[in-house]
């Protein structure tokens, strides 16, 4: 799999899934919203004073972690979608799976804690903490792939073991992968201070929408980086018994 190819088939895969399944993929963009309704209610768009002066305000990082919530729970349809290519697959409550994938959810959460309100918020922890949460990032994806799908043997450690050598394209790829998203992303949200009151809810909405299509496309990336580093290890990420895992073909999705 090429670099180019692995690219094409997270943007592919996330699009099939948004088209496939438009309600499970509202549900980061609800959650959204609802952290821009708080950032609005705390006055957080009044200035670029009132948003520095509130960017780390209880309420808007209360929302935040609901906001890490909903953007690691859709990883469970996402992967099942794209290794199953069947939208009721994709949203089916398979016991062991969602088990295995609750203890995901947990541990991004916990780390998401330790950012948000234990450590420091000096620029060199926050640098920090943003590297560590990379490699992080990049050493899990087989966990998390191999979790929704229901398979018990690949856990953090040896997730760590089937990406470790893949460490500088996973990197690379994920990075590469959520750029074109993340740059409109951000400049969505300095438009929010820009635009005064009459364009506000617009620029916010259209940021919501497209958090929606960023998470999918952030787990995709991941899907495919797990997948090919599993192959490359020789590992297979579904459980015993079970067909390999591989991309549905995009031409299904008349993609």
């Amino acid at each position: 799999m090429t670099f180019l190819h692995a690219y094409r088939d997270a943007y592919r895969g996330s699009i099939a899934f948004l088209v496939a399944c438009p309600l499970l993929a509202l549900i980061p963009v609800a959650f959204e919203l609802l952290q821009h309704v708080a950032e609005v209610r705390i006055g957080m768009y009044d200035s670029i004073a009132a948003a520095k002066a509130t960017e780390h305000h209880p309420v808007r990082m209360a929302f935040g972690m609901a906001k890490v919530l909903s953007l690691i729970l859709p990883g469970y349809w996402v992967t099942r979608f794209l290794a199953f290519g069947d939208r009721r697959r994709a949203a089916a409550a398979d016991k062991p799976a969602v088990l295995l994938f609750a203890g995901v959810i947990g541990f991004h959460l916990v780390v998401a804690a330790v950012q948000l309100f234990v450590l420091p918020r000096s620029i060199g922890v926050t640098l920090a903490a943003f590297a560590v949460g990379q490699v992080i990032g990049c050493l899990l994806p087989a966990w998390s792939v191999a979790a929704a799908l229901g398979n018990p043997r690949i856990g953090p450690l040896t997730s760590s073991r089937i990406m470790a050598r893949q460490l500088p394209w996973t990197f690379a790829f994920l990075l590469l992968t959520i750029l074109p998203l993340m740059v409109p992303h951000y400049a969505l949200g300095a438009a929010a201070l820009l635009v005064g009151r009459a364009w506000l809810w617009p620029v916010l909405v259209a940021d919501a929408l497209l958090v929606g299509l960023l998470s999918a496309v952030m787990i995709a990336g991941s899907y495919v980086a797990a997948l090919r580093a599993a192959r490359r290890h020789g590992r297979d990420l579904r459980p015993a018994g079970a067909a390999a895992v591989s991309p549905p073909p995009s031409s299904a999705y008349g993609i």
